[in-house]
């Protein structure tokens, strides 16, 4: 039983653990920062030491140190009339997303997670925003494209973060909304990657060791950074996503 824990490490070079722990400390300090991004640099960096079907359960665990200290509050500020559909929705969609993530060619799905990460940094990037009056259906709908999108590419968060943010709701609600959008969606992915024995040896292990490099570089991204300039630093963490992506692509 403990060589299935310990077996991960063994097998792990020294490029290996630079990219994963790299990856884990950047990703930290842009998600203590910006408040967005560190799955788009979890997933395509782990992906390439341990395939996406293991580097988006390792993801999942490894980010949720980010989302438990914000969770109190953000429950008490949001909106759930806004937050109930858009999680029903992914909340469908997702374990047909983690069967694709099972099922699918890692090599091919490793290209489609760096290309989908590309065409939402250029979305994000362009200032675009859904800004039409929603109706419960197409909530629904984009609560689904959510949840097929974090089951199987782990990456759930743009969908929602760029329907809410062309919303009229301010932007302490909107954050709100998707702290606790985010955590339940993790939690039925977790429901998912149990049912589809994705929860290995191997990701328990790599979770244990990089969440506290993680919660580390949050604290420090949050802290350490309160004086510059936000709008610059979005801008570079865009880019640094960007370059992972494309470098995922040709690794």
């Amino acid at each position: 039983m403990w060589e299935e824990f310990t077996r991960p490490l063994a097998s792990l070079n020294a490029l290996d653990l630079t990219i994963l722990f790299g990856a884990t400390l950047l990703a930290g300090l842009v998600r203590g920062f910006s408040g967005f991004g560190s799955a788009m640099i979890l997933v395509p960096s782990y992906s390439l030491v341990f395939g996406p079907m293991a580097a988006i359960p390792i993801m999942s665990l490894v980010d949720v140190t980010g989302t438990l200290g914000l969770l109190p509050k953000a429950m008490r500020r949001c909106t759930w009339r806004e937050v109930a559909p858009l999680t029903l929705g992914a909340s469908l969609l997702l374990p047909l997303g983690v069967y694709l993530l099972i099922v699918a060619d890692q090599e091919l799905l490793r290209w489609v997670i760096s290309l989908a990460i590309l065409l939402l940094v250029l979305v994000m990037a362009s200032g675009w925003r859904y800004s039409a009056a929603p109706t419960a259906w197409f909530s629904l709908g984009v609560g689904g494209a959510a949840g097929l999108m974090g089951g199987s590419i782990g990456i759930a968060g743009p969908p929602v973060i760029l329907f809410w943010l062309g919303g009229q709701a301010n932007a302490a609600t909107v954050r709100a909304n998707i702290i606790v959008f985010l955590a339940l969606v993790t939690v039925a992915a977790w429901i998912s990657f149990f049912v589809g024995g994705l929860f290995t040896g191997q990701v328990l292990t790599m979770s244990l060791l990089l969440a506290p490099v993680y919660a580390a570089a949050i604290w420090i991204g949050a802290h350490g950074f309160r004086f510059a300039d936000e709008r610059l630093f979005r801008r570079l963490a865009l880019g640094i996503v960007a370059a992972i992506a494309i470098v995922s692509l040709f690794a």
